[in-house]
C-alpha cells in the first residue's frame, strides 16, 4: 500500500486538523492530505483494530449506502480503495440488475443499468478508509481525544487551533493549525462555539419525521438463490409508512433493516417483533427470506427524529481557518442514503476551495457547500413533506412537484430509461433537472399506470432453515 499522497498543487499550508472520525471526517482528511504538509485527524473514540462497531457511531451497524458519486470521489482521493473492499469480501453490484425493488405499488423492471454501488457494511467501509489514511505519511490519527474548544486569533476573525482533552477530563492540550474542520456530526457544538466568539447564531432548519428502524445481521442461507442480491420493499408515500431492505454485504451476509416514518417502526429489539414487522410489509418476499435464516447478532434499534440543516452558507460573518463537513452541516433522513455521499462532495469542494490559497477559503467553501446541499435536501424533504403530519414549509409548487414525482415513479415501474434516469439522479451522477427533460416530461404526461402493475416480481421463495439448533 502506498505511503504517499502527492499534493495536487503547492500546499495551502503546513497543518490542518479534522475533528470527528466519521466517514466525512476520514474523507476530509484524505482530501486535505493533498493540500497541507501535515493533517491530524482527531477522534473521541479509540478506533478498533478491525471493521468493528464503536460507541460514537451507534448507527454504523445499520444499512448504509455510499452512492456512486461518493465512491467515485473516495476512489479519486484514496486510489486502491475499491480493490481493498473487494479483497475484504465486498462487491460492486449493478443498482437495478441485482436489486429486486418494490415501490409505488409495483415491482421495478430488472436490467443492467450501468450504475453500480459497493455492497459492503459501513463497518468495513470505514475501516478500509482508515487503513488507507494510516498509510499516508503526512496523516496522523489521534484517537482517544475530545475537542473541547478552538484557539482563535486576538481579534477572533481566525481559528488558529483546537483544544483537546481526554474524554472524561484530564489535562488540556492545544494543536496549532491553519485550518480546522468540524466533522463531529449532528451533535456538533460549532453553533455554540461561534456564539462564544461573538458571531451570530446560525440559522437552522428542522423537519421532524420520527423515523425509526431496526437492523439485524443474518447469514445468507447456503444454496438460497432468490434471484436478487438486495431486496427493497418501499412504501407508497404518504399512504404507507413501512420499509424493509435486505442488503447482501461482504462474505455473503445479509443486513436486514426494517423501519418506518412517524413512529411506525419496530418498538423493541425483540426477535418476534422484528419478524412480525417483516410479515406486515406489502410483499412477503423479505419475511420468507429471513424467517429461517441464522441470525449473527442481536437486533439493533435506531431513531432519527428530524432532518437538520444548519445554514452556515447564510452567515454574514464567519471566521477564516474554519470549515464544517458532513452531518455537522446537514443531517438527512437516513432512509434516502445521501449522507455519506454529500459529505464526500463537501470534502471535495473543500479541496477545490483551497486551490486559490487559504485566504478566503472558508467563505468560498461554505457557500459552495450550501449549493451542493440544495439538490439532496430538496429530494429528501420532498418525500417526507408529503405526509400531512410532518410540519414544515412546503416550497412553492409543492403540490405540482409531488404530482409529477408520483407520475415519474409510475413511469419508472416499466420504463427502463426513466428508471435509469432516476437512479442516476439518486446516485448524484446527474442533477434532478434530468427528470424534467422534454423527453421525460412527455413520458410522464403520457404514463400508463396500469402497465407498471404488470412488471413481474422475483419468485417467492422460502429460505431453507439454517438456524442453529
Amino acid at each position: 500500500m502506498s505511503t504517499s499522497n502527492p499534493p495536487s498543487s503547492v500546499p495551502a499550508g503546513s497543518h490542518a486538523i479534522v475533528y470527528g472520525g466519521s466517514i466525512a471526517g476520514l474523507m476530509s482528511a484524505g482530501v486535505l492530505s493533498r493540500h497541507f504538509e501535515r493533517v491530524t485527524l482527531v477522534e473521541r473514540d479509540v478506533f478498533p483494530d478491525g471493521p468493528m462497531p464503536r460507541k460514537g457511531v451507534p448507527q454504523a451497524q445499520h444499512i448504509h449506502g455510499l452512492l456512486t458519486r461518493g465512491m467515485d470521489i473516495l476512489a479519486g482521493v484514496l486510489p486502491g480503495i475499491r480493490e481493498d473492499l473487494v479483497a475484504a469480501g465486498g462487491e460492486f453490484l449493478d443498482g437495478v440488475e441485482t436489486v429486486a425493488s418494490f415501490g409505488g405499488g409495483s415491482w421495478r423492471p430488472r436490467f443492467r443499468c450501468g450504475v453500480s454501488a459497493a455492497s459492503v457494511s459501513r463497518l468495513l467501509l470505514e475501516w478500509a478508509i482508515r487503513q488507507r489514511l494510516r498509510a499516508l505519511a503526512n496523516v496522523r490519527i489521534l484517537d482517544g481525544r475530545e475537542a473541547v474548544g478552538w484557539k482563535a486569533s486576538d481579534d477572533r476573525t481566525r481559528i488558529t487551533g483546537l483544544q483537546l482533552q481526554a474524554p472524561g477530563g484530564g489535562q488540556e492540550e492545544t494543536l496549532e493549525a491553519e485550518l480546522v474542520v468540524d466533522t463531529s456530526g449532528r451533535g456538533s457544538r460549532m453553533p455554540q462555539w461561534l456564539e462564544a466568539l461573538g458571531y451570530p447564531r446560525v440559522e437552522e432548519t428542522r423537519i421532524r419525521v420520527d423515523v425509526g428502524y431496526a437492523t439485524r445481521l443474518f447469514r445468507k442461507p447456503p444454496g438460497f438463490e432468490p434471484g436478487w442480491r438486495s431486496l427493497v420493499l418501499a412504501p407508497r408515500l404518504p399512504e404507507e409508512r413501512r420499509l424493509g431492505i435486505v442488503q447482501e454485504i461482504e462474505n455473503r451476509q445479509w443486513l436486514v433493516t426494517l423501519g418506518g416514518w412517524l413512529g411506525d417502526a419496530p418498538a423493541t429489539a425483540d426477535e418476534a417483533v422484528f419478524l412480525e414487522f417483516a410479515r406486515s410489509l406489502p410483499q412477503p418476499h423479505l419475511y420468507e427470506a429471513i424467517k429461517n435464516a441464522e441470525p449473527l447478532g442481536p437486533v439493533h434499534i435506531y431513531r432519527f427524529p428530524h432532518h437538520q440543516r444548519r445554514h452556515y452558507e447564510r452567515m454574514p460573518r464567519f471566521p477564516e481557518g474554519l470549515a464544517v463537513v458532513g452531518d455537522a452541516f446537514c443531517s438527512f433522513n437516513p432512509t434516502y442514503g445521501q449522507g455519506m455521499s454529500t459529505g464526500a462532495m463537501q470534502a471535495e469542494a473543500l479541496g477545490e476551495s483551497l486551490r486559490q490559497g487559504l485566504r478566503g477559503a472558508s467563505d468560498r467553501y461554505r457557500r459552495r457547500a450550501g449549493e451542493i446541499l440544495q439538490g439532496p435536501w430538496a429530494l429528501a424533504t420532498a418525500g417526507d413533506l408529503a405526509f400531512p403530519e410532518v410540519e414544515g414549509k412546503r416550497p412553492p409548487g409543492f403540490a405540482l412537484m409531488t404530482w409529477y414525482g408520483n407520475r415519474f415513479q409510475q413511469l419508472a415501474g416499466y420504463d427502463e430509461e426513466a428508471l435509469t434516469t432516476f437512479l442516476r439522479v439518486q446516485h448524484m451522477l446527474e442533477s434532478p433537472a434530468a427528470m424534467f427533460s422534454p423527453r421525460m416530461v412527455l413520458k410522464v404526461l403520457t404514463v400508463q399506470p396500469g402497465k407498471a402493475a404488470r412488471t413481474p416480481g422475483p419468485p417467492l421463495l422460502a429460505a431453507p432453515t439454517s438456524r442453529a439448533a
